[in-house]
């Protein structure tokens, strides 16, 4: 299995974004490809046809462009992580933050995080959504217990907001635990409000100091190949 990581662009910005994916993929035991970007090219064709198991997408940190990788994602049955030009926080990962909604999709976190947390010995905190029902809740005991299988024990902390504006305010909270990447799910669909203002994930990603990683909202996702 491999990470494979798009760019377009020249320069230090795109050698660091390189080196952090590479150094990912060599911590996890992955082939590294870098892929040339193509704008006829379908990416979940490709990431299969190369046994890719985990995207990153180096891109400018711009509204449009943002966006258009997102587009893009859409389809993707494996994670992606955004690399954009204004992440000041390329580190090696000893902190991953995952805000934890009352979606029911939020429980497939658990696996990423997993293998994240098994090769890079990570900390892994999440973030539980301040509402009034219980449904966040059991979406992190879930997560919890998941995670616990394979000996592993995440940080919990309570948010401030609610699930609806959770994921803002992770990625307005990353320096209290000095995160070095950020787990997020993408919108299910876009609606009114998506397409006049953009979709959450898009503003959490041009605000996000550190890498960003998606994992799009269906059930038969994520699960990263050994």
């Amino acid at each position: 299995m491999k990470f494979a990581l798009i760019h377009n662009s020249t320069g230090t910005v795109a050698e660091q974004h390189i080196a952090f994916a590479r150094t990912l993929a060599e911590q996890t035991n992955r082939e590294f490809l870098l892929m040339p970007e193509e704008e006829d090219a379908e990416l979940e064709d490709w990431c299969e046809a190369n046994s890719v198991d985990m995207l990153f997408i180096s891109c400018r940190n711009s509204r449009h462009e943002v966006q258009h990788w997102l587009n893009r994602c859409r389809n993707l049955r494996l994670p992606y992580v955004f690399l954009t030009d204004t992440m000041l926080h390329l580190r090696p990962l000893g902190t991953i933050l995952a805000p934890v909604s009352m979606l029911e999709e939020e429980v497939h976190k658990a696996e990423t995080l997993t293998h994240l947390m098994r090769y890079t010995q990570a900390k892994t905190v999440l973030l539980h959504a301040h509402d009034y029902g219980s449904r966040a809740q059991q979406n992190v005991n879930r997560i919890q217990t998941s995670l616990r299988q394979f000996g592993f024990e995440a940080e919990v902390e309570e948010a401030k907001k609610d699930s609806f504006s959770l994921n803002r305010e992770a990625c307005l909270r990353q320096n209290e635990w000095q995160t070095d990447m950020l787990v997020i799910t993408a919108s299910r669909d876009y609606g009114l409000d998506d397409l006049f203002f953009g979709p959450q994930e898009r503003h959490v990603i041009r605000r996000s100091a550190c890498p960003v990683l998606l994992l799009n909202p269906r059930g038969d996702l994520f699960s990263l190949c050994d």
